[in-house]
């Protein structure tokens, strides 16, 4: 019998090796208690493999930030800012289903093919314009 939500609430989750332990074991009949196995060591074992049986307790490295993108002088920074703002595109039954199966054909989103396109444009259009002073 599966146990109800109250005992699922009640119980403390398993820590890591405790719910590795339970996924690799083989599925039995009746739900048992998972425990974590110990690897006995021996001097033949690797010695990477040691050192992380040896410090189980041991935090994983910090992932370190992004690093920092240099702009030209003459690039807007806003350029790579994160996106905020949505508006509407109004497209046809032709234009939207082509989009569609486009996004289906490259395994895209339709917005991230939108934007490809789009952006590139408009930045052409500025570069074509005369520019007032």
């Amino acid at each position: 019998m599966a146990s109800s939500l109250l005992d699922r609430v009640k119980r403390p989750p398993p820590s890591a090796e405790t719910f590795i332990a339970a996924a690799e074991a083989p599925p039995t009949s009746a739900p048992a208690a998972a425990t974590v196995s110990t690897v006995p060591s021996n001097d033949t074992a690797d010695p990477l493999t040691k050192a992380i049986d040896l410090e189980p307790s041991a935090s994983p490295p910090k992932a370190r930030p992004a690093p920092r993108v240099r702009h030209t002088p003459s690039e807007d920074p806003r350029k790579h800012d994160v996106p905020r703002y949505t508006f509407n595109l109004r497209l046809n039954d032709y234009e939207l289903e082509l989009l569609r199966s486009l996004a289906e054909e490259t395994r895209e989103s339709m917005q991230k093919i939108v934007k490809n396109g789009l952006i590139p444009y408009l930045e052409g259009l500025r570069s074509k314009q005369p520019r007032e002073k």
